[in-house]
């Protein structure tokens, strides 16, 4: 398994929406900002070029454009319909908007300067809520400051970018170049870690296991998360001599079904290559990161083997399952092709 640089990737393609992760500037995710804390950093300009941007759009993109824009009104903000229709919205009609707002149609130019402005508030409010955590002071403030992030819904893909982007410089620096360095770096990825475990607690279970597999390191944790999680939990009884006997229970539920399971790996291999056919990523990185999926896929299948038996019908439903995710049988494939 990867560091944390991968994870990056990870939490803006599976916890979060495609289009919250696409709405994140190249410079941010690649972390060719300034050294320092970067939460005080000035966002820079858009990604659009202020002449006129020779980008071709379909006819039914600049239907959807249009639809779009017919919706603001004097109480109704482009901001907010941009916030309600993102979700609706392709990742290459967005990745196309944050390069038009010199375009000759003023729909478009209009959407593509609303959705560039919005991305800039949400990594100036990204940057300002990492701020506030790195000036906590201690654990138990920390933590309740995390809390009110994720109830105010800051805990989102631009602060999770932000956050990486800065753990990704803390790990760049040479522990002699700067006094300190080394313990920025555990302050950061502790904040990063209680963040993740603070969203996990809103994600359907099946996508809240994989995060937790896919930030774990150690192959010892990692195979107990499976045997909890996706295996039924043994009853056992101690007795008076201090004896431990197990009660079988053919019916024990596990706490994420092999289902769920099945459908947050699938979710996870679809977003990473819809984004990399929408550019959102190169080749080299979205190949990375569907084989730690299939790393996760395998290390689970030999616990499920283990626990349930090789002939069982509990592993050939998982194997069943993604088969067509790791080896689709069409180039068609969107496990390969990513979503239209």
């Amino acid at each position: 398994m990867k560091g944390p640089e991968l994870l990056l990737y990870l939490l803006g393609l599976s916890l979060f929406s495609v289009e919250a992760w696409l709405l994140t500037p190249t410079a941010w995710r690649t972390g060719v900002l300034s050294r320092s804390w970067r939460t005080r950093h000035q966002l820079g300009q858009s990604a659009s070029s202020p002449k006129e941007s020779s980008l071709s759009f379909s006819d039914e993109e600049i239907a959807t454009v249009e639809q779009i824009y017919s919706q603001v009104t004097a109480d109704k903000p482009l901001s907010q319909v941009l916030l309600e229709t993102l979700s609706t919205l392709s990742p290459k009609l967005l990745l196309k908007l944050r390069q038009a707002e010199g375009h000759h149609h003023n729909s478009v130019q209009q959407v593509a300067r609303g959705l560039n402005h919005l991305l800039q508030e949400q990594l100036e409010t990204a940057t300002q809520t990492l701020k506030s955590l790195l000036d906590a002071g201690e654990v138990r403030k920390l933590d309740s400051l995390i809390g009110k992030a994720a109830r105010d819904g800051r805990l989102d893909a631009a602060f999770f970018n932000v956050m990486t982007i800065n753990m990704k410089d803390a790990m760049q620096d040479e522990p002699s170049a700067e006094e300190g360095a080394a313990s920025r770096l555990q302050v950061l990825q502790h904040i990063y870690t209680r963040c993740q475990e603070e969203v996990e607690k809103n994600l359907d279970p099946g996508m809240a296991l994989l995060n937790k597999l896919l930030r774990t390191q150690q192959d010892s944790i990692r195979a107990n998360l499976y045997r909890h999680y996706l295996t039924p939990q043994a009853n056992t009884i101690t007795t008076p001599a201090g004896q431990t006997l197990e009660l079988k229970n053919t019916n024990a539920a596990t706490l994420v079904s092999l289902e769920q399971f099945i459908k947050a790996l699938e979710m996870a291999v679809l977003q990473i290559r819809t984004v990399e056919q929408s550019g959102g990523t190169d080749r080299e990185s979205a190949a990375m990161m569907v084989e730690s999926c299939r790393t996760v896929a395998k290390e689970a299948r030999v616990i499920i083997g283990e626990s349930y038996g090789i002939d069982s019908d509990e592993l050939k439903q998982f194997e069943t399952g993604l088969q067509p995710v790791f080896r689709p049988s069409s180039p068609n494939s969107p496990y390969i092709t990513g979503q239209a």
